[in-house]
């Protein structure tokens, strides 16, 4: 199997992904309006944040906890949410590539799903230090 090294591996493994997403039915809920409206508008926006992420590349500007505050105040997330979120993910990346790159995907998740959840389900926050997340 490759390994992810070009924003067209990133695509494939995110349409992959939010395939899954969109039928899983404990995701299913939260990802609802974009399984509704489609990909096209979001998929680069997300390729942007993973090329960033993963092969130093991308420009992704926005704010991934600013929109996961959003759907926590529409849809409750839980722990089980999270946690489904970084298997479909890491079994995502393992069921089409195999690498150094595919390996820090999955390690990446898991970082970003704990940073976010930290955020929302902490009274601080997570923001012990006064260092700004990454993910702000």
């Amino acid at each position: 199997m490759p390994d992810i090294s070009t924003r067209a591996d990133l695509e494939l493994l995110l349409r992959h992904f939010y395939g899954r997403a969109f039928a899983d039915p404990v995701l299913e809920p939260a990802f609802e309006t974009l399984a509704v409206i489609g990909l096209d508008d979001h998929l680069p926006v997300m390729c942007d944040f993973w090329e960033r992420v993963l092969l130093r590349t991308g420009v992704y500007r926005g704010s991934a906890f600013a929109v996961h505050r959003a759907l926590h105040g529409r849809h409750g997330f839980t722990d089980r949410h999270f946690d489904r979120w970084v298997e479909l993910w890491t079994s995502s990346v393992d069921e089409l590539f195999a690498g150094d790159v595919a390996g820090r995907a999955k390690v990446e998740a898991v970082k970003i799903a704990d940073a976010i959840r930290r955020r929302l389900f902490e009274p601080s926050g997570g923001q012990t230090t006064g260092v700004p997340s990454r993910f702000s």
